[in-house]
């Protein structure tokens, strides 16, 4: 998934669980469920593109997917624990980073990249937008009633 939607879960756990020691590891957790669904991301194709384009592109889709977060749920929660769920929902592919951008094909990086690689859902535009943004909408309007 994008790092917005990525984002955007995670902020949804920080402002619909108060326990930070719960949120942040469901945080955490809410990383490869979510990308078991069939979505795109920037990663797609990350070999054909070039290192400069790949963190282009993905520092600009985490920068969008924090300060959405923030707009949606600031108010909601601790702005230090709503930004330590964030960074748990992405540290899985921000562990990734090292491998596809400097070829650090050693642990943990290797790790996380092989299975991200054999766990994520892939679908092409634009249906892997549609999915994620079902999918993210759908979690954060449970999120809500259940709080």
């Amino acid at each position: 998934m994008t790092a917005t939607a990525h984002a955007l879960i995670g902020g949804a756990i920080a402002a619909s669980v108060p326990n930070p020691a719960l949120g942040i590891t469901l945080s955490a957790i809410s990383h490869p469920i979510a990308d078991l669904v069939p979505h795109w991301d920037f990663g797609i194709g990350w070999k054909k593109k070039s290192k400069v384009i790949l963190l282009l592109q993905s520092s600009a889709d985490l920068s969008l997917g924090v300060g959405l977060t923030f707009l949606l749920f600031g108010n909601a929660t601790d702005p230090l624990y709503l930004l330590a769920c964030i960074f748990m929902s992405e540290s899985w592919d921000i562990l990734q980073m090292p491998y596809l951008l400097f070829n650090w094909k050693f642990p943990p990086f290797s790790t996380f990249y092989k299975f991200g690689h054999e766990t994520n859902g892939k679908a092409k535009m634009p249906w892997g937008i549609v999915t994620q943004v079902a999918s993210v909408t759908g979690l954060v309007l449970a999120l809500r009633f259940i709080h």
